[in-house]
């Protein structure tokens, strides 16, 4: 299993080794120390488990109708593929940007500009060996990120189910699912706001949808000990035959 633990780069400078070998780290580059030199390249030396990283997202939108908000945004992405580079991340998950309340023909407009503004972003990506996996956020269903995802083959899709819950018009993983992620954000909600609780103690109902993605990446963000999470997975994978976990692939 690939499963790894989302934790903001100070928290990751704590972690010398993972504590097991099949564990690894999801770092959030916090903007406040994007810029900043000594905790990447401590953390790169320090630090030599499994690697993704989740790029910057609060207030960065690549088709904002003001240029210098589009300008800043992609000068913070382009510069967090570099910091995933040298801390050897293989994987840099990034949000679309899209505001909440938006309806699908919004959504869709805003995708088939995103698909340009994306250019220089994939461009990089590829020229660090970082692949780009771009999770569901604000998208009112699956359809406002499927032309993405179609013009940009080696852009991965990431599931968060709770995202789809709370702020989407298509709660149910289903829909999202057929995105085929290789990607998943796990944790759990109450259906009313994003809490990022330990699977099991709210609403998702992971065991009925999770068994064949359990072969993917998946990324822990819960707020708390993440113990009984880890726990929730490892019976859920040891509870299924073999050929259910291949079922998704």
């Amino acid at each position: 299993m690939d499963l790894r633990i989302a934790v903001g780069l100070e928290e990751a400078l704590r972690f010398s080794a993972p504590e097991d070998p099949w564990l690894g780290l999801e770092v959030y580059l916090d903007p406040a120390f994007l810029e900043e030199e000594a905790p990447f390249a401590k953390l790169a030396s320090s630090y030599k488990g499994t690697l993704s990283i989740h790029l910057p997202f609060w207030n960065l939108d690549l088709v904002s109708p003001d240029p210098e908000v589009r300008n800043f945004t992609l000068r913070r992405l382009l510069l967090g593929l570099d910091r995933a580079a040298e801390l050897g991340a293989d994987r840099a998950v990034f949000h679309s940007g899209i505001p909440h309340g938006r309806t699908l023909e919004e959504a869709l407009d805003r995708a088939d500009r995103l698909i340009q503004a994306l250019k220089p972003v994939v461009r990089r990506a590829g020229t660090l060996g970082v692949e780009l996996v771009l999770e569901n956020t604000h998208e009112p269903e699956p359809r406002a990120l499927a032309p993405i995802l179609e013009a940009y083959p080696e852009v991965g899709f990431c599931f968060d189910a709770a995202h789809a819950r709370v702020f989407s018009r298509v709660p149910e993983p289903g829909p999202w699912l057929a995105l085929e992620p290789d990607h998943l954000h796990l944790n759990d909600t109450d259906g009313l706001y994003d809490r990022h609780w330990n699977l099991g103690t709210g609403v998702l109902q992971h065991r009925t949808w999770l068994g064949p993605y359990l072969d993917r990446t998946l990324v822990l963000e819960v707020g708390v000990d993440p113990a009984p999470s880890i726990a929730f997975l490892r019976s859920l994978r040891e509870s299924l035959p073999d050929r259910a976990l291949t079922e998704g692939a």
